[in-house]
């Protein structure tokens, strides 16, 4: 059985932070603000934010000692990266519920005297802003009852944007505050509100000495499922690597690398966030009617009908299986999936553990013994999430 929880030799590690860590920080422009804050001794834990794919390492690179991280499980299916994750510290988490077993290893690894780095948002953001703490939080950090230090990681989400094919070459500052140590009997409201103003970070106006890259528009639909001016689902589409195009109004955007967007006729540049802040409007999400017959109860409602997308699911971690291709609908009760041969699947939400997306195509929803992966490679899995919650 493949023990996901194994204690590495830290050898490679080591070797890395000698051998490869001053170019990595040279190549990434990092810099790092507050590094002596950081205890010299004994285990710490690290509650930083997430907009940039590669932040664990940007973190650990800096600190140039072994730190152990939390990691989502999705990056250790394939056996080369896994090995490589373990070697350099990481351990896995399966994201959209309290995976007890990476917290159990997590306070063994603070036993051991090793910091340990966490992302409590639980998540990369799509918007260049830090989401909510997860609640959560507050209970691992008095369980593990260590000094606590919040990093915020600046020009992250500019370096590389969540719903973008391309990393552009920006500079990054990585801010290390002083330790705190809470008691146990600190109410969690506390700990979570000292978190949240720790690492909050909104890239979208951090200042920048410049931004290098290509295609600054290409990726954006992912972010911007509903067109801002007409507010039509799924209407937005690169028309080249600096334009969007609505195909139902024909109204048309300019972006730039700094992620701000402005229209074709107009002067004024605005940041992408304040468009995505209007994507979602509550009094927009009313019931839709489809073609298909479905199974529906007695005053249940659809929502939300997907292109075709794939069905995986996981009769064992790492392995995969296909299911069909098919629909999804999202109701008021349920997630329908209509596959290509007629059979349905149905997934009540009171079945549904938890949920995640991954690999910026992948809309994910956990159950109890097994997972539901619907793979979306032509429409926003971000659109999901968010009708979902």
């Amino acid at each position: 059985m493949l023990d996901l929880f194994k204690t590495p030799k830290l050898y490679f590690y080591r070797f890395v932070l000698l051998v490869v860590q001053p170019f990595y920080v040279k190549y990434f422009r990092l810099r790092a603000v507050g590094l002596e804050n950081l205890p010299d001794k004994g285990p710490y834990l690290i509650v930083a934010n997430h907009s940039h794919l590669l932040d664990p390492f940007f973190i650990g690179a800096l600190i140039r000692k072994p730190v152990f991280q939390m990691a989502s499980n999705e990056f250790f299916r394939k056996p080369l990266v896994r090995r490589f994750m373990w070697a350099m510290g990481a351990f896995p988490r399966k994201k959209g519920f309290v995976d007890f077993k990476s917290i159990k290893y997590a306070i063994n690894i603070v036993k051991k005297g090793y910091p340990l780095v966490i992302y409590p948002e639980g998540g990369r953001n799509w918007d260049g802003e830090t989401l909510p703490i997860l609640k959560s939080t507050a209970k691992l950090v008095k369980l593990l009852n260590v000094p606590l230090v919040t990093v915020v990681s600046r020009g992250n989400y500019l370096a590389y944007p969540r719903w973008a094919d391309r990393r552009r070459k920006s500079p990054i500052t990585i801010y290390y505050s002083k330790p705190v140590q809470f008691d146990r009997k600190t109410p969690d409201e506390e700990i979570i509100d000292y978190i949240q103003k720790g690492i909050y970070n909104n890239d979208n106006y951090t200042k920048v000495e410049y931004i290098k890259g290509k295609d600054p528009a290409v990726g954006l639909p992912r972010l911007l499922w509903r067109c801002p001016e007409c507010r039509t689902i799924d209407a937005l589409r690169e028309i080249d690597s600096r334009h969007i195009k609505c195909m139902h109004c024909g109204k048309t955007w300019e972006v730039n690398l700094n992620c701000f967007m402005r229209e074709d006729d107009k002067d004024e540049w605005k940041a992408i966030k304040e468009f995505s802040d209007q994507m979602f409007k509550e009094e927009e999400i009313v019931p839709i009617e489809v073609d298909e017959k479905l199974p529906l109860n007695e005053g249940e409602k659809i929502y939300l009908k997907s292109k075709k997308v794939s069905l995986y699911h996981e009769p064992y971690y790492p392995k995969l299986e296909k299911v069909s291709d098919g629909t999804l609908f999202l109701t008021s009760r349920r997630l329908i999936f209509l596959q290509d041969d007629g059979k349905v699947l149905s997934y009540n939400f009171s079945d549904i553990r938890g949920n995640s997306t991954e690999r910026n195509y992948i809309f994910q929803i956990v159950l109890d013994d097994d997972i539901a992966r619907f793979e979306m490679r032509n429409e926003s899995c971000y659109k999901w999430e968010i009708f979902y919650r």
